[in-house]
């Protein structure tokens, strides 16, 4: 694990609180080492091809891939797990980017407040593209047509999938399961699931 002061563990305790405060559902720090990134996971947002490959800055092929994240987890500190849970209903059809938005200004939320914290270089990663999320309405993103600079910086964050990160590791790391559904709820007709974000703290 990698090691900080007593200065450092405060605010991450900190952070922690503030994440959980707006909604997000758990929140735990983990070691960045800790995080799996494999490139098979990668090369599936390539084959089979999603339908958002290569339509924003935070997807691929525009990223650094694995070999640029395991360096960026290299050179931090902390890294703080997000875990959202939610009506499993809205990760499907016409909901899903509804949700993946809420994960992804989440996210933002907690790198902007690590970064009031100290944290100056903090990095928010989240899951699902954000041109579908953010700029589905649009033909296409802003950054990569040259005509400006991200629509949405406040909130859109990079793809863990375009990554490599196993996100079902990240979960198991923080001390979660990492069943996309719940096995022992009593409400079978609403079944919730969890999406998960990433902050890294440098």
């Amino acid at each position: 694990m990698s090691s900080h002061t007593p200065k450092e563990a405060g605010a991450i305790s900190e952070l922690i609180a503030y994440a959980e405060s707006i909604g997000v559902t758990r929140a735990a720090r983990i070691s960045p080492q800790s995080v799996l990134v494999e490139s098979r996971l990668a090369a599936y947002c390539r084959e089979p091809k999603c339908p958002y490959f290569g339509q924003s800055m935070s997807c691929p092929p525009h990223v650094s891939g694995p070999a640029g994240f395991k360096k960026l987890l290299a050179q931090s500190r902390h890294a703080i797990v997000l875990r959202i849970e939610l009506d499993g209903d809205s990760l499907h059809g016409n909901d899903r980017p509804e949700s993946m938005r809420l994960l992804h200004s989440l996210t933002a939320a907690v790198e902007l407040e690590a970064k009031r914290k100290g944290f100056d270089n903090a990095q928010g990663f989240a899951g699902g593209s954000c041109k579908r999320s953010f700029c589905d309405d649009y033909d296409s993103c802003a950054v990569l047509s040259g005509e400006a600079t991200c629509r949405f910086p406040d909130q859109a964050r990079p793809s863990m999938s375009g990554y490599g990160v196993n996100v079902g590791e990240l979960m198991k790391e923080a001390g979660w399961s990492n069943n996309l559904f719940a096995e022992d709820q009593q409400d079978k007709e609403k079944q919730m699931a969890w999406i998960a974000g990433l902050v890294l703290l440098f």
